[in-house]
């Protein structure tokens, strides 16, 4: 396994995540469509009382999906070919779920599982593998003492609550969506009303807001082909026929907040791999998807890696430390220098400061934060000095 954008010190690939990260995502979008909201008819997403620009979490992650769908994991087209060893995709256009959890391969997996959670514990592993396989069985025996029907049920609650958390992690084992983002399968399937059905995931990510109001932009297409020869004399009496609309924004530079429990990581078995390939990931979701609606480009990634669990500085305070305002006129503050409007059209509209550098870790300023690092994976503004961290 080899790791291309986080340092290990000490630790494997395959251990999981121990420390709490934090992250800031940005990205800007130009003359398209960065999430359509299908009750405004694919428009895009605004604030209604801000006019600012809304990208939703549910978004982003399909990107990351559909990027890993598409790609193995070291950056090789997947074609036709079967995911790698733990990174097939859960959430797939189409799929059945139920089917997914009722698969052979599911159900493979889990009974692998059943078996090391067996061999871990050592109340289940005193007891006699006969003893495992009768368990369920027990209870309908005739003749037994009250002390054996006591032991019989308890025997099938233990094994019965094992079977489940197996088929949990036989999920998070095979489908890296479910390992990082979480997923409820408590519905269908052999984790029907189960506890361990509702499995959350490591990674959050917020909704993505723009820093200002957008400017939608709303344009018509038309087609000046026929579908059939009954619009052969509709066209020549009314010119080209409309066939769709397109929406857009003119511009708009969107901010995102990333987190990363450890505590979840240890219950899905989200790796330093895992961890890797989801920087990875956000790297490339953007420049993978870009089509006539969609321009849309990743300006900036800053990861604080903290140096314990339960973390060593608080989230805000973390993110008050990447500072992004519009350059905007003296006279009014209100309209920005380059459009003399409210509305921005490019990054260089944009001045922006964050701690850390590309090549490597650097420590947050600040007596509260001497044990965070903070790193710009990715960084595509201007430089300008970083604010004392108070």
């Amino acid at each position: 396994m080899k790791l291309r954008l986080i340092a290990l010190e000490g630790k494997s690939p395959s251990d999981t995540v121990g420390e709490r990260h934090d992250m800031v995502l940005l990205f800007d979008c130009s003359k398209s469509n960065p999430n359509g909201d299908p009750d405004t008819g694919n428009m895009p997403r605004i604030q209604p009382d801000s006019l600012k620009g809304l990208v939703t979490d549910v978004c982003l992650k399909r990107k990351i999906r559909n990027l890993l769908s598409q790609y193995h994991p070291d950056g090789i087209p997947r074609g036709d070919a079967a995911a790698k060893p733990g990174y097939d995709v859960f959430i797939r256009e189409n799929a059945i779920l139920q089917h997914t959890l009722e698969s052979e391969a599911v159900a493979k997996r889990a009974r692998s599982a059943f078996e090391e959670i067996v061999k871990k514990d050592n109340a289940l592993k005193s007891r006699s593998e006969a003893l495992m396989e009768d368990a369920f069985g027990l209870k309908q025996k005739s003749g037994l003492t009250e002390s054996e029907k006591k032991e019989a049920k308890t025997l099938v609650r233990t094994f019965a609550e094992v079977k489940e958390r197996a088929f949990r992690d036989a999920l998070c084992d095979l489908y890296f969506d479910i390992r990082w983002f979480g997923a409820v399968v408590s519905t269908k399937g052999p984790l029907k009303g189960s506890f361990y059905g509702q499995i959350r995931g490591p990674i959050q990510i917020t909704f993505a807001e723009s820093l200002d109001k957008v400017l939608q932009l709303d344009a018509s297409i038309t087609r000046c082909a026929k579908t059939s020869e009954d619009e052969r004399g509709e066209s020549e009496e009314g010119g080209n026929r409309t066939m769709g609309r397109k929406f857009g924004i003119d511009y708009g530079l969107y901010r995102c907040n990333i987190h990363l429990s450890p505590a979840f990581a240890a219950k899905t078995g989200f790796t330093y791999y895992d961890l890797d390939n989801f920087l990875f990931a956000l790297t490339q979701m953007f420049e993978q998807d870009h089509a006539a609606g969609r321009h849309v480009r990743m300006v900036g990634l800053v990861d604080f890696q903290h140096a314990t669990a339960l973390g060593n500085a608080p989230a805000h305070k973390l993110f008050e430390q990447v500072c992004v305002t519009g350059i905007k006129n003296n006279s009014d503050g209100a309209t920005f220098k380059s459009s003399g409007s409210e509305f921005p059209r490019d990054l260089s509209d944009y001045r922006a400061t964050a701690p850390g550098g590309t090549d490597g870790y650097s420590a947050v300023e600040g007596e509260k934060m001497k044990n965070v690092k903070a790193r710009k994976i990715i960084w595509e503004f201007r430089d300008v000095p970083v604010k004392e961290a108070s």
